[in-house]
Order: C-alpha cells, then structure tokens, then sequence
C-alpha cells in the first residue's frame, strides 16, 4: 500500500544524511537612507509583505542615516569583503564610481527576463541614469527632481505671482525680507546650482563634458545668489546646516528654497502656512538615488534582491511610495494610480521639472569636479569672494584633476 511507502522514505532520508525540512530562505538585507520622516514605515511594510508572499527569501531593511554614512559603511565592507548589504540605496554621484570601478552587479541578464512592458513603463530619464557603458549596475527607487518651493501665504500678502524665473525670483526675494526675515536660502550644492545655470540655457560642463564653471551664465547665476546675500535679502547654509534650514523656513524666517520633492515630508506635517511650489524655468539636473547589487554576494541572495526592488516599483507599490515620500513615481502607470495627488503643489513642479530634466554623464572625475565647486560657491556665499572670481579658481582647479 502505497501510504505505507511514506515513512519508510523519510527513514531512509534521514539515514542517508538528508534533512525532509525545507530549505531556510535566503536573507536579503537592504541597506536604505530613507528616514522615518520621509516614509520608512512603508518601505517596512513592503519588506514584511514580500516576506508574507513567498518564502525563498526574507527581506531585512537597515535604516541608515544618510547618503553619506552609507558610503562610508559599503566602503568599508566592499575593503573588508564582508558584511555587505545585498541591495543598497547608493546617491547618483556615488553610484557613478562604484558602476566604475567594477564593484556592482550587472543586472541586465535580470532584467532581460522582465517583460518588456515593464521596462518600457519606467520613465526615460530616470531609467537611463542606472545604465553605465551599456550595463545596467543600477536600479530606480528614489528619485526626484529640483523645484522653487515658496510660502504661498506670504506671496498671496505681498501680493507677488509665483517666482517663474529667476527674475521673479530674486524681486521676491527683496519685497518679503524685513529685518527678521529673508526672502530666500540658498544651499552651497552643486547640484542646485549646476541647475541653475542649467534653467538658465547652459551648463557647468561643456560639450565635451568638461568643467565649464566660469561660463558668463554660471557667473550670472552665482552673481544673482551674492547679491541677494549680500544684501541681507537670503541666507546661505551648506549640507551640514540642513536642519537649520528647516528651522528658518519653518519659523518664516525664509520664504523661498530650491529644494529635491524628497525634502518636503521633513515639514510637511509642521508647516503653519501654505506652500507652492514651481519648477524651475527651464532644464535641470535630474537627481538623488539608484539601488545597487554590489557584486560578492551569493546567487541567491543576488536574485532576492532584485526580485525585492521589482517587487518595490510594482505600478501600484510605486504609488504607495510616491504617496509616502514625495520621491517622483518611478513608472508611467503609478502616475495614473496618484489620483489628486498628482495635483498636490510639490508633486505638480515635480513632475514637470522631469519632463525636461536630464542626466549627468558618468565620469569618475565628476564628483571631484562638484566639490571644487562647492567649496568655492561657499567662498563667495559665505567668505564674500567675488563670484567671477570664485568660479574662475573652481574652473583652475577642476582643470587639475586627472
């Protein structure tokens, strides 16, 4: 009888050395940047509910600071070949030297196997940045564009249109600063204003992708950020003064800031007045984040990662995160999913800026390049450095490096 076969395999299994358990699935970890504030709690979520929905893998999401600590720590574990996260949220800038330096998984035999709707869904830009020298080292998540953020409120008491141009911009700026407030901050980032001489018909790199820092319209732009604080009309704070940032426009002590459509859940929620929010006038640098596969993991646990990102940007999983985060919807059918949302000031800009937005290319020299020129948008900013003369050092510099 054949019932009676069962437990003499099982015996003669366990007599061999097999084990009748099912294999342990794999462990996937998921190195991310995303804080609590700008909508962990639903990339938490997504990890519990892959998890529920097979059982090869269980997915453990690491919250890490920022962009900047996770450097540090994959880094360290790509020196040490140990404790390396199987998928990681990398910036643009940082995924550029690690596609380069040859110490990410290719991923194109993956995604060969999705179907080509699904590929052909996700949006242009956003798609292109992860591929480098025809491979694809990087996968879309997090992503958002540029925009001019402004208290609604207190342009509708001054009577002031939406700052459209840089005109409008910096004649804001003069009529809503007092003597306790300013009308605008301006952060020393070089891809804020890489895009401001952008949106204003140039670039900082020239055709052949080169530093172009001195142009007579990279000039212009810093000129238009010195006189402003110079004229006590705008305050000036760099990457490490961000939550001081928050503070002054919080506080209305500032009434205007160029900022990513990620950084509004950091306030949204505090916000005593109304916000608006406009594209900025022309092109800009498309921006923020890609997840990465760094190479020396195991097959599996390779695979479970990219089924988990995949899992992550399905249509209506995007949407969700989109909802949470303010990162840009990623495909072109989550935006159809966004209902009003995609009507919500911050979301608007946002996604008109990447319909004429445009990536970086990728060059190893290209962060160096951006620190040059940070450190002298900061000299003239903050130290009172002439901007012709500020650019024309970060143009000798950039010149310099190899």
């Amino acid at each position: 009888m054949k019932w009676l076969a069962l437990p003499v395999l099982a015996l003669s299994a366990v007599a061999l050395g097999f084990s009748t358990k099912a294999a342990s699935p794999t462990k996937v970890t998921f190195w991310n940047y995303v804080t609590s504030d700008a909508g962990s709690p639903v990339v938490k979520d997504f990890a519990k509910e892959f998890n529920k929905s097979q059982n090869n893998y269980v997915v453990d999401v690491v919250e890490i600071s920022d962009f900047r600590e996770i450097q540090i720590k994959l880094q360290a574990a790509l020196a040490a070949k140990a404790d390396l996260p199987s998928l990681t949220q990398v910036d643009n800038a940082f995924f550029t030297r690690l596609a380069l330096g040859n110490l990410l998984f290719d991923s194109d035999p993956l995604v060969d196997a999705m179907p080509k709707g699904t590929v052909q869904d996700f949006d242009e830009t956003i798609w292109g940045y992860g591929n480098v020298n025809g491979k694809r080292f990087g996968l879309p998540w997090a992503s958002s564009t540029l925009i001019n953020v402004y208290n609604a409120d207190a342009f509708k008491s001054k009577g002031l249109p939406p700052p459209k141009n840089w005109e409008d911009y910096a004649r804001a700026a003069k009529t809503l600063s007092s003597r306790t407030s300013k009308g605008a901050i301006f952060f020393v980032d070089a891809w804020i204003f890489g895009s401001m001489v952008s949106s204003r018909g140039s670039n900082i790199l020239d055709a052949n992708n080169k530093p172009d820092f001195d142009s007579e319209i990279a000039i212009k732009s810093l000129q238009m950020m010195y006189d402003l604080t110079r004229g006590g009309q705008a305050i000036v704070r760099n990457f490490s003064e961000a939550n001081f940032a928050v503070i002054d426009w919080v506080r209305t002590k500032a009434f205007m800031v160029t900022v990513p459509t990620s950084a509004f859940p950091y306030v949204k929620d505090v916000l005593p007045f109304q916000i608006g929010a406009v594209p900025m006038p022309g092109k800009s640098i498309a921006g923020e984040s890609q997840l990465v596969i760094p190479k020396g993991n195991s097959e599996a646990e390779t695979k479970g990662a990219f089924e988990f990102w995949a899992y992550m940007t399905k249509t209506e999983n995007a949407a969700k995160f989109t909802k949470a985060t303010y990162y840009l919807p990623v495909r072109k059918s989550t935006t159809k999913l966004l209902g009003d949302f995609v009507n919500e000031p911050v979301m608007k800009a946002g996604l008109e800026a990447l319909e004429r937005a445009y990536n970086p290319p990728h060059l190893l020299e290209y962060q160096k390049w951006r620190e040059i020129l940070e450190a002298q948008l900061e000299r003239s900013l903050k130290g009172g450095l002439d901007p012709r003369a500020a650019l024309l050092e970060a143009q000798r510099l950039a010149n310099l490096v190899k």
